[in-house]
């Protein structure tokens, strides 16, 4: 993937928000059954742990930003997790498309969390469910214009060392009654996307 830095200065882009709302952490029934985690057709085993399942639910798109609540859980053992769930850190978005005209280009913005204490750490049980609300900042005004009416973009997850365990597809719709209002822009990274690898860790 490419990646092209524009002269906004020296300012990044922070409009990432890290973890809105309360994390979730209970015991429960897959959230949406007969929905499939890990949408990873053309990825191996070997590439992306299997059995692990995470679902995306509540997904809102103004056409600027997305947000949507990640819930995770493991059924093949124990899975260390960063509870803090930070946006481009431990949860990634990426291969941004229009739903009918195919890729387009958004923003990336860079962020700077604090190192992982051992408090952090969260060791998730088969069973339990974990996640929380998190929110992506993709285009804006004075960079990209207004985003797509419809959006899809691939979610992935890391574990507390940072290795890939899901990965979901997701899409959204703009709601209708939004009709492109100003909205500011700090700088930031333009991201080009590219199509999807076929293997390997993103």
């Amino acid at each position: 993937m490419q990646m092209t830095r524009l002269g906004f200065g020296t300012v990044s882009l922070l409009l990432l928000a890290a973890c809105t709302g309360f994390p979730f952490f209970g015991k429960k029934s897959p959230p949406s059954p007969g929905s499939e985690a890990n949408k990873n057709a053309g990825r191996t085993d070997a590439q992306l742990p299997p059995r692990t399942v995470m679902e995306v639910q509540d997904i809102q798109y103004d056409g600027w930003a997305i947000s949507g609540r990640v819930l995770v859980s493991p059924e093949g053992g124990q899975l260390r997790l960063d509870r803090r769930l930070i946006p481009t850190i431990h949860v990634e978005m990426k291969y941004v498309s229009d739903c009918t005209y195919g890729a387009v280009a958004s923003i990336r913005a860079d962020i700077i969390a604090p190192l992982a204490r051992p408090e952090d750490l969260l060791v998730l049980e088969p069973g339990y469910w974990y996640g929380s609300t998190v929110r992506f900042r993709l285009f804006g005004e004075h960079i990209t214009g207004l985003g797509p009416e419809c959006v899809e973009a691939d979610i992935f997850l890391r574990s507390f060392d940072h290795e890939l365990v899901a990965r979901q597809r997701i899409r959204a719709v703009r709601p209708a009654s939004v009709d492109g209002g100003t909205q500011s822009d700090e700088g930031g990274t333009l991201e080009v996307p590219a199509a999807p690898p076929d293997a390997g860790t993103p």
